[in-house]
């Protein structure tokens, strides 16, 4: 559970939430996929991008509680970090001091973002 929780970020609480039902159609879902990769489905994207976001903001916010929040120095450090933490090399105020104090908030921003997608979609495509 601990690896799981480490790849994939509020995957574990994801998953309590999920009605049974809904785990066991998304696990066919991927397994369709892997099979037929046009069966892609929008929200095995969207999950695939949160949880890069995720691993790269918590990893640099593990790295900003020892450091200052300094580009020149975080792009030095990045070969020790995760390598989803260079997504946020440009963006280390953000997680540094993230919206209401919530790192999460700034990962659902950036993925909307990069989807093309509101928040208010991505939350829908991710959690039902």
């Amino acid at each position: 559970m601990a690896t799981l929780a480490a790849e994939f970020p509020g995957a574990l609480r994801e998953l309590d939430r999920l009605p049974l039902t809904e785990i066991e159609r998304r696990l066919a879902a991927l397994i369709a996929a892997e099979e037929d990769p046009s069966g892609v489905e929008g929200w095995m994207i969207a999950q695939h991008t949160f949880h890069t976001y995720a691993r790269g903001a918590l990893a640099t916010k593990r790295w900003l509680a020892k450091n200052t929040p300094d580009e020149p120095t975080f792009r030095k450090a990045l070969p020790a970090l995760r390598v989803e933490a260079a997504l946020f090399a440009t963006h280390l105020e953000d997680v540094a001091f993230p919206p209401r104090g919530r790192v999460m908030d700034v990962v659902y921003e950036r993925t909307a973002g990069e989807l093309g997608l509101t928040v208010e979609d991505l939350h829908t495509l991710l959690h039902g």
